[in-house]
């Protein structure tokens, strides 16, 4: 037993083997997913995400994006569409309506991101986020849009929130909180493992990171990091859409199991495809 025997370090053998990454047999067992992102000017990792969950095994998928990009996408009936506002061409307030049906649909909601930059997408995800029963994924740009009002709808939220984000979006997150401890892009990674360890005690969210060579996980107090030499990902890979996606389907093929687990048993999966 260590000082941080909350803290524990994965290697080349999974820490977890009792987590299942087999795609379920019964398609019905496998995962309804709403990916949910796009504006008027990218889409790609939107429709990215999407290959890669159906390649990957969902039972089913769905994409909602805003209306803006109709016309540049093809039309499917996996994909629907939601209001846009008339700025970035991101999803505008009266998309909420459209976010609640779909979301109601799914067994798990992805926010990927190519959300834009405005206020009315961000006043409209907190309440999303508010009132959502669902458990969601948030990554990359969409992480930036929900920020702004993380400190009302994380206290409100009763479902599993999931936020695969950088150092800098962390920083910013914690600093929008009044989070006492401040993360510093230059901290040694032994202090931002306590400071995961004590914030995921506090906030019921599930928090993953990369710092250091190390891809960071935390949740309910439990911090796993993996050096990233040791699995296929790279700098840029982990931010393509990719790997929250997968760890999406982790998590809902092993549902008795903690999500930090899924994610780190993912980390290793280097046939997951």
């Amino acid at each position: 037993m260590t000082d941080y025997d909350y803290w524990q370090k994965q290697g080349v053998t999974p820490l977890y083997p009792e987590v299942d990454l087999e795609e379920p047999e019964q398609r019905r067992l496998a995962g309804r997913i709403l990916i949910i992102g796009g504006n008027k000017n990218a889409f790609f990792t939107v429709a990215n995400a999407m290959s890669v969950a159906n390649r990957v095994g969902a039972g089913e998928v769905r994409v909602l994006m805003p209306d803006s990009v109709k016309g540049q996408v093809p039309s499917t009936p996996e994909v629907y569409f939601a209001p846009a506002e008339k700025g970035s061409g991101g999803f505008g307030k009266d998309a909420l309506p459209e976010m609640l049906i779909q979301a109601d649909w799914a067994d798990a909601v992805v926010l990927i991101g190519d959300v834009g930059k405005n206020a009315e997408t961000t006043v409209m995800l907190a309440e999303f986020l508010r009132t959502m029963t669902k458990p969601v994924f948030i990554t990359r740009d969409a992480v930036d849009a929900v920020i702004p009002e993380v400190a009302d709808w994380s206290m409100l939220r009763e479902a599993e929130t999931f936020m695969l984000l950088t150092m800098s979006q962390l920083q910013k997150m914690m600093r929008t909180m009044y989070y006492p401890k401040i993360i510093t892009l230059s901290m040694p990674t032994n202090q931002l493992v306590e400071t995961l360890h004590k914030f995921t005690i506090s906030y019921g969210m599930t928090i993953a990171t990369y710092h250091n060579e190390q891809i960071i996980v935390a949740e309910q107090g439990n911090v796993v990091t993996q050096p990233i030499t040791n699995t296929d990902w790279t700098q840029l890979t982990l931010w393509d859409g990719t790997l929250a996606v997968r760890a999406v389907l982790a998590r809902q093929w092993n549902l008795t199991i903690e999500t930090y687990k899924c994610f780190a048993s993912a980390l290793l999966r280097r046939d997951f495809e």
